[in-house]
């Protein structure tokens, strides 16, 4: 196996360097990317395998499976050749695009960047992936942040899910749309959402550790109202009430949420992290933070619409790691179980870009296309029926790349920027 993925380096390597970006990037561009994309989710794989070997060999009694729930290492890397192989099928959709003639993204720099995100990415002057955030921009996003949500002149951060004073250095300023994808805020949104990249609108105070699981699509905020029928054998009795309920949410200022619990098979999800009567909770895992409310000091809430994103790329990565399991699986009725949650009709995200999630998640997920659809934006301009837009699926795809890679620890990405490095000096 060590040969098999010494060879898929190498291979790998001799592709990227092949790789240059044209200047309308056609379809054998598109072409050559997902067949490096491709082999970039085989390696991830053979790596991940070969870890497993060295864990059997040193005596471990896990099965695959729970071994991969266990070891953060492991988990991350199975999701990261799940997104790669996601991005290497955009990548093919575009390149058969391109053959027929469409331009819809075959030009947009933008666009390209959300196949960058890897170390290995060619140079692209004007297409590069964003790296490390601007530490000042960071900096004024969180000061704003604290001068909203914080009220009063404390050093502490108020924390909405714990409800309590936290140390600013347990405290992350998460943002809801990712900032690396600034260039989609008004394509996905529209007209000036780019300006609330860096603002309270697009982000939220989280424990550490509940922005990971956050972060990593385990657990979600959504509408503080009633969801669950009564009579779970007869859910139709009361289900006109409880559709009322959420749309006198959409109606409410200012708006609640709670946590849902979307994934709690990870081990960091049952493990005992929090101080019950500290914190005063009624479980000491992430996973007991289900169905808490939120609890803010004034009437300031981040924006509906980020906040729906960010559900909308967690049940994305869900239904990912879902397909690797039968379509009746526990996690495919999560899913489904997920949506209901945002089941208002608040407009938040453009038809087209809605359409490319649907094209993908419909095909594994059955019903979640009308909840999903439902909050489209019809825009007066353009066509009645748009074209799916894969914009957004890339997005959450990158963003689950990068994430991963952060904690990667194979280091043929910096074998190869050295390679790349030595041929710019030829």
């Amino acid at each position: 196996m060590e040969a098999q993925l010494s060879k898929l380096v190498d291979q790998t390597k001799a592709a990227r360097k092949k790789l240059r970006p044209s200047s309308s990037f056609d379809s054998a561009f598109w072409s050559s990317k997902a067949d490096i994309l491709t082999m970039d989710a085989e390696r991830i794989k053979l790596y991940s395998c070969l870890q497993f070997n060295e864990y059997q060999e040193e005596g471990g009694q896990l099965s695959r499976e729970q071994w991969e729930d266990v070891d953060q290492k492991a988990r991350e890397c199975l999701l990261e050749s799940i997104a790669l192989a996601q991005q290497a099928k955009v990548a093919r959709d575009q390149a058969d695009k391109m053959k027929k003639g469409s331009r819809i993204q075959g030009i947009c720099s933008a666009f390209v960047k959300l196949f960058n995100s890897s170390k290995l990415g060619f140079a692209l002057e004007n297409a590069a992936s964003k790296g490390r955030r601007d530490t000042h921009d960071q900096s004024m996003m969180r000061n704003s942040m604290k001068q909203v949500y914080c009220p009063g002149n404390r050093l502490a951060i108020w924390e909405p899910v714990l409800g309590a004073w936290i140390d600013p250095s347990n405290v992350i300023a998460a943002h809801l749309f990712p900032w690396q994808s600034a260039d989609f805020m008004e394509p996905i949104f529209g007209t000036g959402a780019r300006d609330e990249l860096f603002s309270s609108a697009n982000g939220i105070f989280l424990h550490r550790l509940i922005e990971k699981a956050f972060d990593r699509g385990f657990l979600v905020l959504v509408p503080d109202t009633k969801v669950e029928a009564q009579n779970t054998l007869a859910p139709w009795e009361d289900q006109e009430e409880r559709h009322e309920a959420l749309r006198d949410w959409e109606m409410t200022h200012p708006r609640e949420y709670r946590i849902a619990v979307l994934d709690a098979t990870p081990h960091c999800m049952k493990e005992s992290i929090f101080d019950k009567e500290i914190h005063g909770l009624e479980s000491e895992t992430l996973a007991g933070l289900h169905g808490r409310r939120l609890t803010f000091l004034n009437n300031a809430r981040p924006r509906a619409r980020y906040v729906w994103w960010a559900f909308l790329s967690a049940v994305t990565q869900l239904t990912w790691k879902g397909s690797l399991a039968n379509p009746e699986s526990l996690i495919q009725k999560e899913v489904l179980k997920g949506t209901r949650y945002w089941g208002t009709h608040g407009k938040y995200v453009k038809k087209n870009m809605l359409l490319g999630f649907v094209q993908e998640l419909g095909h594994d997920v059955s019903s979640i296309a009308e909840s999903i659809m439902d909050h489209a934006i019809e825009e007066e301009e353009g066509p009645a029926n748009p074209e799916p837009d894969p914009s957004g699926l890339a997005i959450v795809a990158d963003q689950v790349v990068r994430r991963t890679q952060e904690n990667d620890g194979f280091d043929y990405e910096a074998e190869l920027e050295e390679d790349e490095g030595e041929s710019e000096d030829d």
